[in-house]
């Protein structure tokens, strides 16, 4: 009975290449064993047995299993597309440091500059990062005219120092440049074997020696002029993804007092203008022509010197004189030969002075009557400097510029009085008393007494047509990027040096176009979407139908 169950509810299996019908199961060789085991057991096992051949040949035969194999086949596919669309080499420059030395060989001091900055460059002028300096031993290299052999001391623990600064794998590539002011010009020529010894000293140090250049004033200056303007992002700007663009700011004109005469620079904004010593600077892709003004009697001492003639020619050589721009309660003795010495002093009328060979100068710290002779000086048929006519020296006009000044006078007035008004901080310190500008700074008190000077004279040329900036956050901002102002031009002369410094050859990366991108990126979406969704439902429909052909198996048993 149980074969004629089992013979009954047999399906059809696989045989060879077709299809064998139940009574065709010899040739399987199954009969053997129905022969030896019999039982309803046996035949519920080899029911379920082929029930399952049954439902394998149907799953076979799903299109939904054979969507995984087309999925794969479209992936292949795709790849290929991928590897024959069109694509460019994208040039990609890797960020890497680069270093660069400046030597600022002074008459009276010498400065080590460390200057890094990326190989990216900004329209093939580079962009500096930082700075570091070292100070020379000694007080500068015309010091050493007796023993030459002394240069070479005085230089190793700065080159030692930027050894270990730079990496040692680059110091075979890192430029030393050795830049000098006109001062030191004649150096060369009175004792040539200090300037051998120099250059000596530098060659054999492991960095790449570029050679020394003697500057200009005009070059100098314009130097610094870069410096300024780099330091306030007046040549670029970063925007909001670290990219660099034009600032759009306009360059600011840079106002040195120093102690013999003061120094305008500014740029030529005008084709038609043409200054005889203006200099040439080609920065950031744009050519900039930029000149300097020198008025060689109108710095910290030439002006106290007029002052001091001008006053004792006024009160008819009397033996106290009063100077209404010194602090109260501040005195100096002054010798009359001293002041006529100067040529910046000299006129018709002081010459025929007579009185005492030394004069007692007392300050009365008096704003209204020191602004009042500093108007004369500069009024005065002395003065070399036609400010008034707003044209320097009948050159160009620089009116639309700002000028940035550059006098210890001003970084005082900054500091002590954080007024926008400089008329009013001039008026305050040309009032203070010497208790009260003692109180504010540890500066020497000989030097403290002419800063109501100096800030009446750049007050001045303010009211008549120069704009200055007063504004201590832009002063900040260019003492916290400048450092020591003054060798600021050595960062404008490197700067300018970074266009002849070649740059890393860049390596290239293949592209693909922004459309052909966009859509390859939408089709691995769908097509990684449609195979998590197939997946998925695989899943589930295999659970399902486990569960219910379970069922329906143990139903019929």
């Amino acid at each position: 009975m149980a074969g004629e169950l089992l013979e009954s509810s047999l399906p059809v299996v696989p045989v060879a290449w077709g299809w064998a019908e139940p009574r065709a199961w010899p040739q399987l060789r199954l009969s053997p064993l129905l022969k030896v085991v019999e039982g309803a057991a046996v035949s519920s096992l080899l029911h379920c047995f082929l029930s399952c051949l049954s439902v394998g040949r149907k799953r076979f035969m799903s299109w939904r299993e054979l969507l995984p194999p087309w999925l794969v086949i479209v992936a292949g596919l795709t790849g290929i597309v991928l590897l024959c669309v069109s694509t460019k080499d994208v040039p990609y420059t890797p960020l890497r440091t680069k270093y660069a030395i400046v030597l600022d060989a002074g008459p009276s001091h010498t400065n080590l500059f460390i200057y890094q900055w990326t190989t990216t460059k900004a329209n093939k002028t580079g962009v500096i990062r930082e700075c570091s300096s070292c100070p020379m031993q000694g007080l500068g290299v015309s010091n050493y005219t007796d023993s030459p052999q002394k240069v070479m001391e005085s230089l190793q623990p700065c080159l030692t120092w930027a050894q270990q600064e730079i990496p040692a794998e680059q110091h075979s590539q890192t430029p030393l440049y050795v830049g000098a002011t006109a001062s030191t010009r004649p150096l060369n020529l009175t004792h040539p074997n200090l300037s051998d010894d120099l250059l000596a000293a530098l060659k054999s140090s492991p960095f790449k020696f570029q050679g020394a250049q003697i500057l200009s004033s005009p070059e100098k200056e314009a130097f610094n002029w870069v410096a300024v303007n780099y330091v306030l992002e007046n040549f670029f700007k970063y925007d909001w993804r670290g990219q660099l663009i034009p600032s759009g700011k306009g360059m600011a004109g840079v106002l040195l007092v120093g102690g013999t005469s003061a120094l305008l620079t500014a740029r030529v904004e005008e084709e038609n203008q043409a200054p005889t010593e203006e200099v040439k600077l080609q920065l950031y892709g744009q050519t900039h022509r930029v000149y300097t003004h020198h008025c060689p009697c109108h710095g910290t001492a030439q002006l106290r010197s007029r002052l001091l003639a001008l006053l004792i020619q006024d009160q008819r050589g009397a033996k106290t004189v009063s100077n209404p721009c010194w602090p109260i309660s501040y005195s100096r003795e002054v010798q009359w030969q001293s002041l006529r010495a100067g040529p910046c002093a000299v006129s018709e009328d002081t010459l025929n002075i007579s009185g005492p060979e030394v004069f007692n100068i007392t300050g009365s710290s008096d704003p209204t009557t020191c602004m009042r002779l500093v108007q004369s000086l500069i009024n005065s048929s002395s003065s070399s400097c036609s400010f008034f006519k707003h044209s320097l020296s009948g050159v160009f006009k620089p009116l639309q510029t700002r000028f940035l000044v550059i006098s210890e006078a001003m970084d005082f007035m900054r500091e002590t009085m954080p007024s926008s008004d400089l008329g009013q901080a001039v008026n305050r310190l040309c009032g203070m008393s010497v208790k009260e500008l003692v109180k504010e700074t540890q500066t020497s008190l000989d030097i403290l007494a002419d800063y109501c000077l100096v800030s009446a004279f750049i007050f001045h040329l303010s009211t008549k047509g120069y704009t200055f900036d007063y504004s201590g956050s832009v002063w900040t901002s260019f003492q916290k990027k400048m450092g020591d102002r003054s060798s600021g031009w050595s960062l404008g002369y490197l700067l300018s040096l970074t266009n002849t410094i070649s740059q890393d050859s860049p390596s290239f990366l293949k592209g693909i176009e922004p459309g052909v991108w966009s859509l390859l990126l939408i089709l691995f979406v769908v097509l990684l979407t449609g195979s998590f969704m197939r997946i998925s439902y695989r899943v589930m429909v295999k659970e399902n139908s486990f569960s219910n052909r379970n069922s329906s198996d143990f139903d019929d048993i």
